[in-house]
């Protein structure tokens, strides 16, 4: 639905949309339950009254809201459960068999003396690096900030979610003080 929406609108859709949370699960781990709970037995499940009507979407996402803060109050380890993101691709067979062959001894030596073979990694690419310089927040947003508030702190650098606004806050919980 997401995704014809920002076809019909001419706007992309943001790729952290390609990830989500499936409250079903910490609510299985907090609460106990085993079969399938619609959200107002869920919510009811938790010890919270059911606000506003049925199905009404803003009156649900606001009883999901409450919910998820109610599974954080119990310890619910609340994560990423489902994703569209593609697979990585496959490393082809005979790459990956020349990434592996070692370059000092031929291939038939099978003797235990031999030097066991030498696996070659790809270079570990940092989110905060690379060579456009982008840091990227854990919902893979460019995240670059200046504080602006007058005080000891204004004028430094930070990497923060990139996904903040002034109403919301943060979407994720990625901060650190730059260079």
């Amino acid at each position: 639905m997401l995704e014809s929406e920002c076809l019909f609108k001419g706007i992309a859709k943001p790729t952290y949309f390609d990830r989500w949370i499936n409250l079903r699960i910490p609510f299985a781990a907090a609460v106990g339950s085993g079969g399938r709970t619609t959200l107002q037995e869920a919510v009811r499940a938790a010890g919270l009254e059911w606000e506003g009507r049925l199905h009404y979407g803003l009156d649900d996402a606001r009883n999901t809201a409450r919910l998820l803060v109610e599974l954080m109050r119990r310890g619910a380890k609340i994560e990423i459960t489902g994703s569209l993101a593609p697979p990585p691709p496959p490393i082809q067979e005979q790459e990956q068999e020349q990434q592996q062959k070692p370059h000092v001894s031929p291939r038939w030596i099978t003797s235990s003396l031999a030097p066991p073979p030498i696996h070659q990694q790809k270079p570990h690419i940092s989110p905060c690096g690379g060579a456009l310089g982008v840091c990227l927040c854990y919902c893979g947003v460019a995240s670059r900030g200046v504080v602006a508030v007058p005080g000891p702190m204004q004028g430094k650098c930070f990497l923060g979610c990139g996904n903040w606004t002034p109403v919301m806050g943060a979407f994720c919980p990625y901060f650190v003080w730059s260079n």
